[in-house]
């Protein structure tokens, strides 16, 4: 993945990283020690109920921010900032961050005309969109359940799968907690439309059991998940992710 070496600059993982009732605290500021006001900060969905809330707040104009419960894994969010994602440890109460500006955003354009060899996957007449390679792939799902659909990608000689998720609620645009906590470095970068309009995360990182990850989240549209076993896998699922695109309302 030529890409990523440009774009991608690796979390190490805090060993012994769990899930902690305590508050944290701390600042947030750029590369030059300014406080960033009006980040987005917020922790883990808890697990206990009723009523199941996330807590979300903003920094203050001197940067500070206060969790009192933030979970197993916390994100730092503002735009033309790199979104942060960082995995608790029990010893952590006074943080200190730094956000960094946006690297490159994973493009969403028009989709124009698959190729000869691809498939076109997506639900509906317009939205979001996937070019599929349909030599080698066995292709499943695509059965609407409810108010989303997804569909699974599996190579024929590998040992990954890679699903492909429509609909307004169908995934979320940060990946689960899990993903980070296993993961020896992960990284992450916006999603944006050429029109502006459509917006998300893409995330990926390698797991401490080998292989990858990946998770690619559109706001209301959908997006893509995968595991992958090697590095085979990874190039595939890869080239698919990358291929994301739009067909717009406007040319229904």
């Amino acid at each position: 993945m030529r890409w990523l070496i440009l774009i991608i600059a690796l979390v190490p993982f805090p060993f012994g990283a769990g899930r902690t009732e305590s508050p944290i605290s701390g600042r947030v500021s750029s590369l030059d020690g300014a406080p960033i006001e009006g980040v987005t900060v917020f922790g883990s969905v808890p697990n206990k109920c009723c009523p199941v809330q996330r807590e979300f707040m903003k920094t203050d104009a001197a940067g500070y921010f206060r969790l009192e419960h933030p979970g197993a894994v916390i994100h730092f969010k503002k735009n033309t900032f790199q979104e942060q994602t960082l995995v608790v440890t029990l010893e952590m109460s006074d943080l200190r961050i730094t956000l960094e500006p946006a690297t490159p955003a994973l493009p969403i354009p028009d989709c124009g005309v698959a190729g000869k060899d691809q498939t076109l996957i997506g639900w509906g007449r317009f939205g979001l969109r996937f070019k599929v390679p349909r030599r080698d792939n066995k292709i499943s799902g695509g059965k609407p359940d409810v108010d989303y659909l997804v569909y699974t990608i599996k190579p024929k000689s590998g040992g990954g799968y890679l699903e492909l998720w429509f609909g307004p609620y169908a995934l979320p645009t940060d990946p689960d907690d899990d993903e980070f906590i296993n993961s020896v470095n992960f990284a992450q970068r916006d999603v944006a439309a050429v029109n502006g309009k459509a917006f998300g995360t893409d995330s990926w990182g390698q797991l401490r059991s080998g292989g990858s990850w990946r998770w690619t989240g559109v706001f209301t549209q959908g997006g893509s998940r995968y595991h992958a076993v090697g590095s085979e896998d990874a190039r595939l699922f890869d080239q698919i992710v990358n291929s994301i695109c739009e067909i717009p309302s406007t040319k229904q």
